[in-house]
């Protein structure tokens, strides 16, 4: 009987056993570990778009019931990133026109090839810019297009990701228009025909090596600020930073501190000198010295085209040749100190502006100093000017109140309307020769011109009122924070 107890027990043991493991089998699996994410579909993010290939007709695409508008609906309705390839795609016309007013769809657009019926892309402005809205956009293409309008790619301040634009690939065009790519992230381009690059083409992109095989003209600025250029080639024969306005040259690399190697290639008026960090126009013009820092001495040089040294991290600069000093030239070199240049005859507008330690200035020849020339330059205590006949408006502008001496002719010059902006007051020293004329009211003993006093004078000219040699410019008052004295060396 006992055995028969044990053999029911083993029985009913197996049982339980049985019965549990088939309980367990089907148990569900446990939920997914909320910590640990789930991998990314394509199309989720940018990272990972989908290739999306168009074959159909975009219409007039500004028009609200073109086919490109619906485009923009299905993607946005779909809600995936795409790298969109429209290169089969019919058109009206040839200009590509995205219409900068509309926002649908276009975010989720990471990459996009224009169609190969496109020509060109529509010109845009400042505050709409061609591609406005293409707020993802990274790469661009467009086997067929010859002409990039004015601000197609722009990139509006605050308006864009941080990584807009890294690419550009259009082996056929031959015009970039003005600033086209302006604050763009472009790392990688090619253009290998294009013959003309507009004024801020490139400006405050992310470049670091470009090549221009073919261009003939680099507009003004085209590549200021962009901090990470390293090299360029070009054209020996290429017109750079030409103004038709006044007929002048400038920099086109304005602030590219780390571009140290340019290249030009063929016959031309541009050469390269100083290891090729310095670009010259007619072997003795300086037009580009985007690295220059230290003390410089170049003893061939005879001009300075504008922006040529401008934000260099110079510390004193040595060109005892140069006659002429262009508009910006020095503009932004603030660890300059002193400088001389014993044959400028003329300084532009805003040579030295923000030239923030400037000390003392020595120009025995100079006759003309151009508008806001010395502006900013708030540690400017000795200015040399013995030959001057034309000082312009705002030569002084924004300066704190710390007393200036300025040595002058035996001629008074003319002065433009508010040479000094100062706030608060300030004692500006003006010496001359004996026998001087034209400082009315000095007469040859010193005489302080200062407070509330208007009269119609050289000295309240000098001190705001400007003066052309008879009577103050139209609108123009003293500034009375400014007390001037004139004395006789």
């Amino acid at each position: 009987m006992k055995n028969l107890y044990k053999l029911f027990g083993i029985i009913a043991f197996v049982t339980v056993i049985v019965f549990t493991i088939a309980a367990c089998g089907d148990k569900p699996d446990p939920d997914p570990d909320p910590y640990i994410p789930s991998q990314p579909q394509p199309g989720d993010n940018t990272s990972n778009p989908i290739d999306r290939v168009e074959n159909i007709n975009l219409g007039t695409m500004t028009s609200p019931a073109s086919g490109w508008r619906q485009l923009l609906n299905s993607i946005n309705s779909t809600g995936k990133y795409v790298n969109l390839d429209l290169s089969t795609c019919t058109m009206t016309g040839t200009s590509f026109n995205p219409d900068a007013t509309v926002v649908t769809g276009k975010n989720y657009i990471v990459s996009i090839i224009l169609p190969n019926a496109a020509t060109s892309i529509e010109v845009g402005t400042s505050s709409d810019p061609t591609f406005k809205n293409f707020t993802n956009l990274k790469s661009v293409s467009g086997a067929n297009i010859i002409t990039i309008g004015d601000y197609c790619f722009y990139r509006e301040t605050g308006g864009y990701n941080f990584d807009y634009l890294q690419s550009a690939d259009f082996p056929k065009a031959t015009t970039i228009g003005e600033s086209a790519f302006r604050d763009t992230y472009l790392e990688s381009m090619n253009f290998p025909l294009v013959t003309a690059i507009g004024d801020y083409a490139f400006s405050s992109s992310w470049l670091k090596n470009a090549n221009f095989p073919k261009v003939q003209t680099i507009g003004e600025n085209a590549f200021s600020f962009c901090s990470d250029l390293e090299s360029i080639s070009f054209p020996a024969s290429a017109v750079l930073g030409y103004s038709s306005d006044d007929s002048s040259y400038s920099n086109p690399f304005a602030s590219c501190r780390k571009l140290t190697s340019f290249t030009v290639n063929g016959s031309g008026s541009l050469s390269v000198i100083e290891s090729r960090k310095a670009l010259v126009r007619n072997g003795t013009i300086l037009l580009a010295y985007p690295s220059a820092s230290g003390t410089i001495t170049m003893n061939n040089i005879t001009a300075l085209d504008g922006q040529a040294f401008q934000g260099c991290n110079l510390d004193s600069i040595n060109l005892p040749q140069v006659t002429s000093i262009g508009s910006d030239a020095f503009s932004n070199c603030s660890n300059i100190q002193d400088v001389s240049f014993p044959l400028v005859t003329s300084v532009g507008s805003n040579a030295f502006s923000n030239c923030s330690r400037l000390q003392s200035a020595s120009f025995p020849l100079v006759t003309t100093i151009g508008s806001f020339a010395f502006s900013s330059c708030s540690a400017l205590v000795s200015l040399n000017i013995p030959k001057v006949t034309n000082i312009g408006r705002m030569a002084f502008g924004s300066r704190e109140n710390i007393a200036l001496s300025i040595t002058m002719g035996t001629t008074a010059p003319t002065l433009g309307r508010y040479i000094f902006d100062i706030s608060s007051p300030t004692t500006v020293t003006v010496k001359v020769p004996a026998g001087a004329s034209g400082y009315s009211p000095f007469t040859g003993t010193t005489v302080t011109v200062s407070g509330t006093n208007t009269t119609v004078n050289w000295a309240n000219g000098f001190r705001g009122g400007g003066w052309d040699g008879y009577s103050f410019e139209q609108y123009s008052q003293p500034n009375q924070n400014i007390s001037l004295v004139i004395q006789q060396q």
